[in-house]
C-alpha cells in the first residue's frame, strides 16, 4: 500500500482538489442528493478553484490535502471554531487510510488551535466513518440541499482511536 501524506493546502492546488470533492460529492453522496438536479447543483455551486483559494487563504481554516503517489487523493477543511466544512476522499481511493489521515491532522490542528470538540453534518455514507473515528450523533438530522440531510456529529477530543 502506498503511503498517504497529508500536508497544508496551497492555493495551487485548487484544480485538483475542486475535482476530488466535485466528483466525491457526485459518486459518493448519491445517498443524498439522489441525482436531484435541485440538490446537486446547490451542493456543487461553490466547489469551484476560486472559491477553494479563498478557503484556503482565510485565517478562519485550516484547508490540507492527502496525497498519494503525488496525486491529492483527499481535502478536508476545519474552521477555527472547531467545525470540519470539508471532507471528502476521491471515489477511486477509498479505505485506503485516506480518510484517517485526513482526520488526524485535522484532530492535530484542533488541538494545537486549543478546541477540545470538533462538530459536523455529515453526509449518510459517512456517518459510519464518523462513528467508527469517535463522533457521536448531536442532534435531529436538518435539510441540506433539495432532497438532503445532514447529520450534526460532534467529538470531545479527549477520545483517541
Amino acid at each position: 500500500m502506498t503511503a498517504v501524506s497529508v500536508r497544508r493546502a496551497v492555493p495551487e492546488d485548487a484544480d485538483a482538489a475542486i475535482a476530488v470533492v466535485r466528483e466525491s460529492i457526485t459518486r459518493l453522496c448519491v445517498a443524498d442528493h439522489q441525482n436531484d438536479p435541485s440538490a446537486l447543483e446547490p451542493w456543487l455551486r461553490n466547489k469551484t478553484a476560486e472559491t477553494f483559494v479563498r478557503w484556503v487563504d482565510s485565517a478562519d481554516n485550516h484547508v490540507v490535502v492527502a496525497e498519494v503517489d503525488s496525486a491529492i487523493a483527499g481535502v478536508a477543511s476545519l474552521r477555527k471554531a472547531g467545525e470540519i466544512q470539508l471532507f471528502y476522499v476521491a471515489p477511486d481511493k477509498q479505505r485506503r487510510g485516506i480518510g484517517a489521515a485526513l482526520l488526524a491532522a485535522l484532530e492535530t490542528q484542533a488541538r494545537a488551535s486549543g478546541l477540545d470538540t470538533l462538530v459536523l453534518n455529515s453526509t449518510v455514507g459517512a456517518r459510519a466513518f464518523y462513528e467508527r473515528n469517535g463522533f457521536t450523533p448531536s442532534g435531529a438530522p436538518v435539510p441540506g440541499s433539495g432532497v438532503s440531510r445532514c447529520f450534526p456529529y460532534q467529538k470531545a477530543l479527549g477520545q483517541r482511536r
